[in-house]
C-alpha cells in the first residue's frame, strides 16, 4: 500500500501557490479509521478499497465499506488487475480457504497469497494438503502434489493463458533435492535449485519462457527449455518487447558481464540490480555497471561517464532518449543523454517519468526537508512531500500529489487544487490515474472516511 502521508517537518513549509477551484467529484467508498489502514489495499485502477476489520467472531474483509463474511482470520487481500474481483485467504477453525468474489475454495491445511492473471480472469495459489505436500490450485482445480512450491513464484504469461512455477520433489535417501520448472503440462529438470533473484519470465507475447537453474554447482540460464551457458552466478533476466531478444547478468570468476543474445559485454565488478533495459523497439540495451569504485551506464555495449552510483535507468517511449539518476558524492542528479541536470540531495527512486510522446521528462527530487518536481530541467514549487507523478495525456502538464503541513492536494502545472485532504492514497508505484485526456482520479482520506475523487483539468 502506498500513501502520501502528512508529516510535520522541522523546516518551515515553502510559500504556497494560489489554489485553483478545479471541478471535482467526491464519492465516499468506506469508513477508514486508523485501525484498518495497515491492512488496506487499493485496487490497481485506484477506484476501490479493501481492508480487514476485527469483528465479534474474528475478522472480516471489508470491500468498499461492505463487510464480508466473518472468519477466525483474514489475510492476503488481493485485487484482480482490473479491480473487479477481490480474493483473500481466510481461516476457519484449523483450515484455510481462498475466497474470491465471495465464493470459497478449499479447505486446505494452509494456503498462499492469491495470484491473478494479468487480465484478472484466472486465479492461482499454493495450497498445502493434509500430508503436507503442496499443490498449485488454478481456477479452483488442484494440480500435481509436490514436496515444495517455489515461494512467491507463480507467474502467469502476459495474456494469462500460461502459468509457470518451480517445484521440488522428495529425493531418495542421501540424494540432493530435485527442483523442476513446471509450465502448462510440461516439466523441465531436475535441477539442484532455481534462481530466486533471476525469477521466472515469460516474453511479452507469452510464447517464450526463461529461468535460472543450478546444475553441477553452476548456474545456467534456461530459455525455452534449453540451457544457454554455465556461470558462477546469475542476476536479472529480461526479454525485449517483441520477445526476440534476451539479456541477463552473469558472473564468472568474480566478474560480471551482461550477456545479450548469447554475447557477453564487460567484464565489470557488478551490474546494477533492476537496471537491464531494452529500448521499446528492442534495438538497444542499457544497464548500470560498476568498475572499481565507479558506476556508469552502458548503452549498446559502450560505457558512459563515471559516477559514484547509478539508480533508475529509463528509455523514453520512442526509444530515442535514455535517462538515469546518478550519485555524485553526497548529492544526486539526473542525466539525460549527455546532459547533466542540477544537483539535489536525493532523486526519489523510481520517480523518472516521460510524457506519452517521450519529449518531456520529469522526476521528484529532495532538497533539504522539502520535495519538488523537476520537469524539463526546471524546478517546480517545494512541498513537504510529493508523489504519484505523471503527465497529462497531452504531454503538456505534469500532474502529481503533494502535502504541506496538515493538507494533501493535487498539483497541475504548478497550480494547487483548492480542495484538501488528510492524505492521498494510490496503489504502490502507480501515478494519479487518467481515464480521459482531461479527467484523473485518486483516493483520498478525510474525517475517517476514504473517497474516490475525480478531477477535471483546468
Amino acid at each position: 500500500m502506498a500513501c502520501l502521508v502528512l508529516a510535520a517537518l522541522l523546516a518551515a513549509p515553502a510559500a504556497g501557490q494560489t489554489p485553483v477551484s478545479r471541478r471535482f467529484k467526491e464519492t465516499v467508498l468506506a469508513p477508514f479509521p486508523q485501525a484498518v489502514r495497515e491492512s488496506a489495499v487499493i485496487s490497481p485502477d485506484a477506484r476501490r478499497v479493501a481492508y480487514v476489520r476485527k469483528t465479534a467472531g474474528g475478522e472480516a474483509a471489508v470491500l468498499d465499506g461492505n463487510e464480508q463474511k466473518t472468519y477466525s482470520k483474514v489475510a492476503e487481500l488481493t485485487f484482480s488487475p482490473d479491480g473487479k474481483t477481490l480474493a483473500y485467504a481466510a481461516k476457519r477453525g484449523d483450515q484455510w480457504l481462498v475466497v474470491s468474489s465471495g465464493q470459497e475454495q478449499g479447505p486446505y491445511a494452509r494456503v498462499g497469497p492469491p495470484v491473478f492473471s494479468p487480465q484478472g480472469g484466472r486465479l492461482a495459489y499454493v495450497a498445502m494438503l493434509p500430508d503436507e505436500t503442496r499443490v498449485v490450485v488454478l481456477d479452483g482445480k488442484p494440480g500435481k502434489p509436490w514436496e515444495m512450491i517455489f515461494e512467491g513464484r507463480l507467474v502467469f504469461s502476459p495474456d494469462g493463458s500460461r502459468l509457470a512455477y518451480g517445484a521440488r520433489l522428495t529425493p531418495a535417501a542421501g540424494q540432493t533435492p530435485q527442483w523442476f520448472l513446471v509450465a502448462d503440462d510440461h516439466t523441465w529438470g531436475p535441477y539442484e535449485f532455481l534462481g530466486s533473484l533471476t525469477g521466472i519470465h515469460f516474453s511479452p507475447d507469452g510464447k517464450r519462457l526463461a529461468w535460472a537453474a543450478l546444475s553441477g554447482k553452476k548456474w545456467h540460464p534456461v530459455v525455452d527449455g534449453k540451457p544457454q551457458g554455465s556461470y558462477d552466478n546469475l542476476g536479472e533476466l529480461v526479454f525485449s518487447a517483441d520477445g526476440r531478444r534476451i539479456a541477463y547478468a552473469a558472473a564468472e570468476g568474480g566478474k560480471w558481464t551482461a550477456v545479450v543474445d548469447g554475447k557477453p559485454q564487460g567484464p565489470f565488478d557488478a551490474i546494477g540490480e533492476d537496471t537491464l533495459r531494452f529500448s521499446p523497439d528492442g534495438k538497444r540495451l542499457a544497464y548500470a555497471a560498476q568498475s572499481g569504485k565507479s558506476w556508469c551506464v552502458v548503452v549498446d555495449g559502450k560505457p558512459g561517464k563515471k559516477y559514484d552510483g547509478i539508480g533508475q535507468v529509463k528509455f523514453s517511449p520512442d526509444g530515442r532518449t535514455l535517462a538515469c539518476s546518478a550519485r555524485q558524492g553526497p548529492q544526486a542528479l539526473v542525466v539525460t543523454g549527455d546532459r547533466e541536470e542540477r544537483l539535489f540531495d536525493r532523486i526519489v527512486a523510481g520517480s523518472l517519468v516521460y510524457s506519452a510522446g517521450g519529449r518531456r521528462l520529469a522526476y521528484i527530487a529532495r532538497s533539504g526537508h522539502n520535495s519538488l518536481v523537476v520537469a524539463d530541467g526546471k524546478r517546480k514549487p517545494r512541498y513537504d512531500r510529493v508523489g504519484y507523478l505523471t503527465f497529462a495525456p497531452d504531454g503538456r502538464r505534469p500532474v502529481y500529489a503533494a502535502t504541506r503541513g496538515k493538507e494533501a492536494f493535487t498539483v497541475v502545472d504548478d497550480k494547487e487544487a483548492a480542495h484538501r485532504y488528510e492524505s492521498i492514497w494510490m496503489p504502490p508505484g502507480e501515478p494519479l490515474k487518467f481515464t480521459t485526456r482531461t479527467r484523473f482520479h485518486y483516493l483520498a482520506v478525510k474525517s475517517d472516511n476514504i473517497y474516490l475523487v475525480e478531477e477535471e483539468l483546468d
